[in-house]
């Protein structure tokens, strides 16, 4: 059989066990998607960015985040919402549990570049690019190689007030 049949089927084994296991290293790169609690993650670096495409089983918001330690607090969150031909972004820091902050109220600038994304009744996928260098601390460090955690949530709704439907972390090396 073709690698691309077990591939394949790791990631739905991987997928239906939900297996995100803390303190875990995952390598990654464009052509290997991450399956977290049911999102599809991939990325890719381009000199001085990344970008990164997300799809979650329902059509609510879609949140990375990213930190140096395992924990939400403290760390750069991106949320993007779709809402039919409308991508709303925002690019938050979050200052304490269940209080992100959009970092241009902290008096820094929102890092988020080409916002994209589409939904359908079962699923929201979206796409951006922020730097890899980290503009001040509301921001992390990205470079290719190095290990991060990530936090991969969303949620059944548009509105970024309303709370994850789903929240995992993972430790990953960009």
């Amino acid at each position: 059989m073709d690698t691309t049949f077990f591939t394949r089927l790791s990631g739905i084994l991987f997928l239906f066990f939900n297996i995100a296991i803390p303190g875990s290293s995952l390598a990654q790169n464009s052509d290997t998607p991450l399956y977290v609690g049911g999102m599809e993650i991939t990325w890719h670096h381009s000199q001085d960015t990344i970008t990164f495409t997300a799809s979650a089983p329902d059509d609510g918001w879609i949140a990375l985040g990213f930190h140096t330690e395992n924990t939400i607090v403290g760390s750069n969150l991106i949320m993007i919402g779709v809402k039919g031909t409308v991508v709303t972004s925002e690019d938050f820091y979050v200052i304490g549990a269940g209080n992100p902050r959009p970092v241009d109220r902290l008096r820094s600038r929102n890092q988020i570049r080409n916002p994209s994304g589409h939904e359908d009744a079962h699923s929201t996928t979206v796409t951006f690019s922020i730097p890899t260098k980290a503009l001040d601390k509301y921001h992390k460090n990205l470079a290719k190689g190095k290990k991060i955690w990530l936090i991969c949530a969303y949620s059944m709704e548009d509105e970024f007030d309303h709370h994850s439907r789903m929240r995992k972390h993972v430790q990953v090396t960009l």
